[in-house]
């Protein structure tokens, strides 16, 4: 399975086709620990494999080849592009290992497939984009005399450096599905999915009840962080403007926001509970204060975005939660290039302005990250407002 919590979710219409593809045999996933709640209650697999962890935390990649040699599998997919992914299915002697030709695996794999090529002007295009990102962390751009490089500039050998830039933008859900088609699927059905437990289910009524919530009181769900880095982050003094706006109780009677968000957000939770007015903050509630500080785990986190009036965040993991789960959505985009994070959901309203230096997909962004900064609260309360109209008398 992919790394993240949000590719884990793209790769479920994938686990949909296999299924339909192989209706009798045992599917398995392996993952990593943040994703498997991304798994719990799929009807699509059958059980869940975790990485075997070193005391220090690392990954035991010995342990987990053993652990792979005792189940006997005949067929391993590999979702991710890593070396490191394909070499542990070769190790395991997995005797039919599918995958993209990336990252320099293909002898590793028995089977593979090579994503689409750029074409020669979109490469160009891109090392463009790229020279221009080089000027803006040297601070020459923009700037007096500062013109866009020409790509004659540019020698053959830069367009293999080019990287993941080199290949089309091709919506993960479909990356994912082409795998599934290799192997005889006429599936074409985009619609992710997720399961919740009947624990997943217990524990979300108890976060809400310990927040001083019914299960009747309307509430937004609020994602302000994202894994990737500080660039794809909107400011917290205007997610708190946002918040601060749908508790009005002049627009919605009652209603709650609950913040959701790792270890890592904290301080940006903080912050935007620290930026709204004392009144409309005590109807603002960070999920990782409730039961003694020890937060909401993950799989409850599921169910309460599935009872969410609406789900505000970056392009970050929960958004696919929302999506998989058919609850509204805004969604702020910023640095990262929304055609590989297309979800095909039609209750989903994406927030963005242009901007010469964008996308650019730099973790960090070097200059004044106008591509966020252009998004204001007005914004971003019209789309909530889409979905959650004012119910007050």
């Amino acid at each position: 399975m992919p790394t993240w919590l949000g590719d884990a979710v793209m790769a479920t219409p994938f686990l949909r086709a296999l299924r339909d593809i192989y209706p009798a045999v045992r599917i398995t996933c392996l993952g990593k620990p943040l994703v498997l709640p991304v798994l719990s209650g799929l009807s699509l697999i059958d059980g869940t494999m975790e990485y075997r962890h070193t005391p220090a935390g690392k990954i035991d990649t010995a342990g987990t080849i053993a652990d792979l040699r005792q189940q006997h599998f005949d067929l391993a997919i590999i979702l991710p592009n890593s070396l490191r992914s394909a070499l542990l299915a070769w190790r395991a002697g997995i005797p039919r290992r599918l995958g993209y030709n990336r990252d320099g695996r293909k002898l590793l794999l028995t089977d593979s497939l090579n994503p689409v090529p750029r074409s020669e002007r979109e490469i160009r295009l891109q090392l463009q984009r790229r020279n221009v990102q080089q000027l803006i962390r040297t601070s020459r751009w923009p700037g007096s005399g500062a013109l866009w490089p020409k790509a004659e500039q540019f020698a053959l050998w830069r367009v293999k450096l080019a990287g993941w830039n080199n290949f089309q933008p091709l919506p993960t859900i479909d990356y994912y599905l082409e795998l599934s088609r290799y192997l005889g699927s006429g599936q074409t059905d985009r619609r992710m999915m997720l399961g919740i437990t009947n624990d997943e289910r217990e524990a979300a009524a108890a976060a809400l009840a310990q927040a001083g919530l019914t299960e009747k009181t309307p509430y937004m769900m609020l994602f302000p962080g994202a894994h990737f880095g500080a660039s794809k982050c909107w400011m917290p003094e205007r997610f708190a403007a946002v918040a601060a706006a749908v508790v009005d109780s002049r627009k919605h009677q009652n209603a709650a926001v609950l913040i959701g968000g790792s270890i890592t957000e904290q301080p940006l939770v903080d912050a935007i509970v620290a930026n709204m007015p004392k009144l409309a903050a005590a109807r603002v509630i960070p999920l990782y204060k409730l039961h003694g500080g020890s937060g909401v785990l993950l799989g409850a986190v599921k169910e309460l975005v599935r009872r969410a009036r609406v789900v505000l965040c970056n392009d970050t993991g929960p958004r696919h939660f929302a999506a998989a789960l058919g609850t509204p959505l805004v969604t702020l985009f910023g640095p990262t290039d929304p055609r590989w994070a297309e979800i095909f959901y039609n209750q989903e309203r994406v927030v963005a302005v242009e901007v010469p230096c964008g996308p650019c997909q730099l973790k960090i962004c070097p200059i004044d990250h106008r591509c966020m900064t252009g998004i204001t609260p007005e914004m971003i309360l019209q789309a909530v407002d889409y979905f959650w109209p004012g119910d007050a008398a």
